[in-house]
């Protein structure tokens, strides 16, 4: 039994020991040592601000469809509602 487990995890590690999961591609995606430049942080600040007047974007124009939908939705209704009732 013991012999079988040795054997399965030398041809796992054999068999999977190269794969690499692109961590090592990037070096400077990360920075463990906590320093982080003046820039990055600008750039990080903006992007943020960008991001979030993007959400605010859509945001308004959800309102202003349904706005506009409501109001032809009402529109609809009246012209219906006076068409068959008189």
């Amino acid at each position: 039994m013991m012999e079988r487990s040795k054997s399965l995890s030398g041809s796992y590690s054999k068999a999977y020991g190269d794969v690499r999961f692109g961590f090592e591609d990037n070096p400077k995606s990360y920075s463990f040592d906590g320093t982080v430049k003046k820039e990055d942080v600008v750039n990080q600040e903006l992007k943020r601000r960008q991001r979030v007047a993007t959400y605010n974007m859509y945001s308004m124009e959800g309102k202003l469809k349904k706005s506009l939908r409501n109001s032809f939705k009402w529109i609809k209704n009246k012209i219906s509602h006076s068409f068959y009732n008189v």
